[in-house]
């Protein structure tokens, strides 16, 4: 690990108030006219080996937010702690060595490699970056690194086109194990994937948390597809979250209206159950450059009431590791 990792009692990665706005411009000189509210004060944390999902309707600001973390996307404002130390305003030379600690497994894969560079070189190109190992020695721990992710050593020389969906995930994953991290930020690893292939990249990430302890957080909008890796389920909802618990607690006991509603969505063999009417939201996601006041799911929410419209709930633990932001579990 590139940091010091004595700080036992820092959680590996924790964000506190987090808010990403983009400005919207208009007119010839390109005048601020308002913002796009992407990520609007999310706080979470990671604890070494743990799996974080993060699930939510698209347009909930959940990639954002992972970018935002990696500052892919400079955030607004808020806090992003690695292992105790803020690298919220760090200068691109300063957060260096933090770029081995987090690495990120991108939705395309094949938009993130470089279609004029054999793969192999893809993924030896960061160690030599951070100074990890060149020449023959980097052609050995690519191929090793390539066995352990399914690979063959051969395939090193071949270029993306070359690859199936999934091999393509499976090389974007190796350019994350390289620099040898502690946390992965994989946004939407899988729903780009056949159900067959999303199961053989939902293995290999747990067997690769297994062998190298690492932590991930895992962005998706399955809560099915999250329920099979993650520890602990953060549900998000323009651009905040709206509850976060145990895997278990959250799909035996979900509190908050929403998460109701993306569980009664997972598909079931049988036809003939159909989610119970109250369950069941309408409608799209509200524009997060004009999000409603109060409550921001009351739009869609069958259960608000005149408080929900005005007053923006708090998002507290009304048990023990189970957090909830609404009214009606105050």
């Amino acid at each position: 690990m590139p940091l010091d990792a004595q700080k036992s009692d820092a959680p590996l990665l924790e964000v506190k108030n987090l808010k990403t706005h983009f400005p919207i411009r208009k007119g010839v000189f390109s005048k601020v006219q308002g913002y796009v509210y992407a990520v609007d004060g999310v706080s979470l944390t990671i604890k070494d080996g743990e799996t974080l999902g993060l699930v939510g309707e698209s347009g909930s600001g959940k990639s954002t937010l992972g970018k935002s973390i990696l500052r892919l996307v400079e955030p607004t404002s808020g806090e992003i702690k690695i292992r105790g130390d803020e690298i919220t305003n760090l200068s691109k030379s300063e957060m260096f060595p933090y770029r081995r600690e987090v690495q990120m497994v991108f939705q395309d894969p094949y938009s993130s490699l470089n279609p004029r560079i054999p793969v192999g070189k893809v993924v030896a190109e960061a160690m030599a970056v951070h100074g990890l190992a060149s020449g023959k020695e980097a052609d050995e721990r690519v191929q090793d690194i390539f066995a352990k992710v399914g690979l063959r050593a051969s395939q090193t020389r071949n270029y993306a086109n070359e690859f199936s969906g999934g091999q393509r995930q499976r090389i974007g994953i190796a350019r994350a194990l390289a620099l040898n991290p502690s946390l992965i930020i994989a946004d939407e690893p899988v729903s780009a994937l056949d159900v067959s292939v999303q199961a053989q990249v939902i293995n290999l990430f747990m067997d690769l948390q297994e062998e190298f302890g690492l932590s991930y957080l895992f962005i998706a909008h399955d809560l099915a597809v999250v329920a099979q890796i993650c520890h602990r389920i953060a549900v998000m909802y323009l651009g905040g979250l709206v509850e976060l618990a145990d895997r278990t607690t959250l799909f035996k006991n979900p509190l908050h209206p929403y998460t109701q509603a993306l569980l009664v969505s997972i598909p079931v063999p049988n036809p003939e159950i159909r989610p119970s009417a109250e369950n069941v939201i309408s409608g799209d996601i509200p524009s997060p450059s004009n999000p409603p006041s109060g409550c921001r799911f009351h739009t869609r929410c069958p259960l608000a009431e005149d408080r929900c419209r005005s007053e923006v709930p708090e998002f507290k633990e009304v048990e023990p590791g189970h957090w909830v932001a609404c009214h009606l579990r105050a």
